[in-house]
This record gives C-alpha cells, sequence and structure tokens, in this order.
C-alpha cells in the first residue's frame, strides 16, 4: 500500500497542538506546585500520570484492537480534555493528582489504538520515517510549550496552560474524525486468542524486540533523575528563572526536531536499525552524565539539545521496528505491553529519584543514574546489536495488494 502522506501530515500537526497543550500542563503543574511538594511529591505527580497506564497496559492494547479508532479516540480524548480543564481553576491542591489520574486512565488505550491506526495508512518500508514525521510533530509541541509555558504563567498565571491543553484533545479528536482514519476492528479466526496478554508474548518471543524493551526498560529506571530532578537542578542550583527553565526544554524538542528532520530523511538500511537504537541511548547516557558536573545554565541548555536529538533517534528506530515487525492484528496489544514495560521501568525510576534527590542532592542522583546507565548499556547493547543485524522489512512490489486491516501482513 501507499503511504498516505496528506493525512500524516495533517495528524501529525493536530498532534503537535496536543503535545504543545500536554507539555504545558506538565509545566505549569511542576512550576506552580514543587516548592510546596518537593522531590518526593513531582515523583509523586509522575506516578498518577504512569500508574494507570501500567495497571490497564493488559486491557488498552486489547481495546485498541477490539474496537475501532474512533470508538477509542473520540470519548477518551473528550474525557482528558474536561479533566485538563479543571486544573485551571482554584481547586484544593489533592485535586491535582486526581485530575492527572483521570487523563492518563483515559489517555492509555489512546496511545495504542493512534500507533496502530496509523500503521493501516502506512506502508511498512516507511515506518522509520512515518515514525520521523510523528515525532517531529510532538518535538514541535515540546519545543514551544516551556517557552510559552514561562510566557504565560510570568504574564497571566496557570489559567491558559490547562485551558490549551483541553482545547488541543479536542483538536486531536476532531482531526481524528474528520480525516476518517479509521482502523476498524480486529476481524480474528475462530479459536484465535485475543487475550491481552498475547501482546506482552509476542514482545519477548521477538529477539529484537526483547533486547531492545529489556535495555530500554532497565535504562528508563536508571536516567529518571533527570525526569525528576532537571527543574531543582535548573532553578535550585544554577538559578535558572521560569523562562530559562523554558528554553532549556524548548531545546531538547529542538534537538528532537532535529533529530526527526534526519530520521525522516536518510533512509537507514534495516539491519542498522538496532545500531541507531544503542547510539541514541548512549548519547543520552553521555547527556544526563554530564548534567551533574554543569557549572552553569548555559551548559544545560547544549545537554537538553544534544539528549532531545539522541531521544528523537531512539523513538523513531526503536518503534519503527516493533512496528514493522508485529502482526497486524496485533499491534494495539504489542504497542501496549512494550509501553507497560517502560512505564513500570519510568515509575520505579521515579520514586527512586525522588528520594535520592531529597537524600543525597540533585547531582550526586544524576550522577549515580548516568553511571549505572552506562554500565547496563555496555552489558545489553551486544544483544541489540546481535539480533538488529537480522532485521529485515519485507520490501514491496507494485503489484503488491494492499494490506487489509483484518488480516495479519507477513514479515
Amino acid at each position: 500500500m501507499q503511504t498516505q502522506w496528506r493525512k500524516l501530515s495533517v495528524l501529525s500537526v493536530a498532534g503537535a497542538l496536543s503535545w504543545l497543550g500536554s507539555s504545558l500542563t506538565t509545566f505549569a503543574v511542576m512550576l506552580r506546585d514543587k516548592d510546596e511538594i518537593g522531590a518526593i511529591g513531582v515523583s509523586y505527580y509522575a506516578l498518577a500520570f504512569a500508574v494507570p497506564v501500567i495497571l490497564l497496559s493488559p486491557i488498552s492494547g486489547w481495546i485498541a484492537d477490539k474496537f475501532s479508532t474512533l470508538t477509542v479516540l473520540i470519548p477518551l480524548l473528550s474525557i482528558m480534555g474536561l479533566s485538563s480543564m479543571t486544573l485551571a481553576f482554584d481547586l484544593p491542591l489533592w485535586w491535582t493528582p486526581i485530575a492527572l489520574i483521570i487523563t492518563a486512565t483515559a489517555g492509555a488505550p489512546v496511545g495504542p489504538a493512534f500507533q496502530a491506526a496509523i500503521v493501516t495508512i502506512s506502508n511498512k518500508d516507511d515506518l522509520p520515517r512515518v515514525n520521523g514525521l510523528m515525532q517531529s510533530s510532538s518535538s514541535v509541541g515540546m519545543l514551544f510549550a516551556p517557552a510559552l509555558g514561562g510566557i504565560l504563567v510570568k504574564t497571566t498565571g496557570y489559567f491558559w496552560p490547562f485551558i490549551i491543553d483541553a482545547i488541543s484533545f479536542w483538536l486531536l479528536a476532531l482531526t481524528v474524525l474528520m480525516l476518517g482514519v479509521n482502523r476498524k476492528p480486529v476481524a480474528h479466526e475462530k479459536g484465535e486468542k485475543m487475550s491481552a496478554l498475547e501482546g506482552m508474548k509476542f514482545a519477548f518471543g521477538d529477539p529484537l524486540i526483547r533486547a531492545i524493551v529489556i535495555l530500554l526498560g532497565v535504562l528508563i529506571i536508571a536516567l529518571a533523575s533527570v525526569n525528576v530532578g532537571e527543574i531543582f537542578l535548573a532553578q535550585d542550583e544554577l538559578g535558572a528563572d521560569e523562562l530559562i527553565y523554558g528554553i532549556i526544554g524548548a531545546l531538547f524538542a529542538g534537538g528532537s526536531i532535529l533529530g526527526a528532520v534526519i530520521t525522516a530523511a536518510v533512509k537507514l538500511k534495516p539491519r542498522f536499525h538496532g545500531a541507531a537504537v544503542v547510539a541514541s541511548i548512549a548519547l543520552l547516557t553521555l547527556c544526563v552524565t554530564s548534567m551533574s558536573l554543569a557549572p552553569h545554565w548555559g551548559y544545560l541548555m547544549v545537554l537538553s539539545l544534544l539528549a532531545g536529538f539522541g531521544n528523537s533517534g531512539l523513538n523513531a528506530y526503536a518503534i519503527g521496528i516493533v512496528m514493522s515487525r508485529a502482526p497486524q492484528a496485533m499491534l494495539g496489544r504489542v504497542n501496549a505491553a512494550i509501553g507497560a514495560v517502560i512505564t513500570t521501568g519510568s515509575v520505579l525510576g521515579m520514586v527512586i529519584a525522588g528520594r535520592a534527590i531529597d537524600a543525597f542532592g540533585v547531582r550526586p542522583a544524576l550522577l549515580t543514574g548516568g553511571l549505572i546507565a552506562a554500565g547496563v548499556l555496555v552489558v545489553l547493547a551486544p544483544a541489540v546489536l546481535r539480533a538488529g543485524r537480522e532485521h529485515r522489512i519485507e520490501e514491496p512490489t507494485e503489484s503488491a495488494e494492499p494490506i487489509a486491516q483484518d488480516k495479519e501482513p507477513q514479515r
């Protein structure tokens, strides 16, 4: 089948706006409450986002496969918008984690459903470039969110970041509806297992996907200190104000855009995709370790730009590998299973990081996390490289029929 680039381009714009809104909420809620809740509280806010994804992972992928894209996305994106909107009002502090949990719970099936729908309008050979386009859309949103959030907070307070987030969810739902991007419910053969755990079985049964997931899961635990600690390092240790902190975040997104553009432009041979994943992780690890030694917030700007570049390559090639190797009928469940592993690592890492930062300080926590990540990469990277050399993507032919939405594509 031919990749429908026009629809993908429109979706990427809507996705950029949605990422802009979500990044504004993350920026605003952390900035608004960090002095009152501390590093452990920040990690608990992150848990409010992550725990529902983990708990719902056994069924979120099943939902994405069992129901059509529109049936999943329209009501859930509407709920996410309403939940985000409540944060704009002067409600008690205890409501914030509840609102975050509601948003995350509604959003758990959204990611697998959206990823699976993208595949139905994409040629498998184009998936790394398609993922590069989607990565660039999220990066554009993230690019403008910190600086815009800093300006909005300084000039108007905390109302508008949350309102913009709510509108962005509703706009994404409307875009999907108007474009008619609707992966239909998967038709299964009689006796075929529809268990949500089938996605996990497939992911860990494929040697390349298994190696990548294990590597990512362990590394995310080690590198989670930057998610919790960056705001404390930038503002409390290095004296950055809200606008400077916003620019640091924007540069991460800028690096992601640069990486996405390069990924979309360069058609890397499939056997090198595993090596690209390892190189991207190595760059991220180097940046996190170096952040612990930064003497000025200007260094954080450079490191954030490089880290964004590495993160972009990691997302494009790791997701591309999964999407090209998983049967289409199981895409939702496979994506949900992998997301659960990664989110679990993130949860464990952020809990550990929050306590470590409170106990020992942000710099020792960042340095320790970076060194552990480097050791893990040295141990596990050979498995990814070894399996990656065998990675192939079936080349499409002009006479090939489009892949039916209810059939399993050949690998």
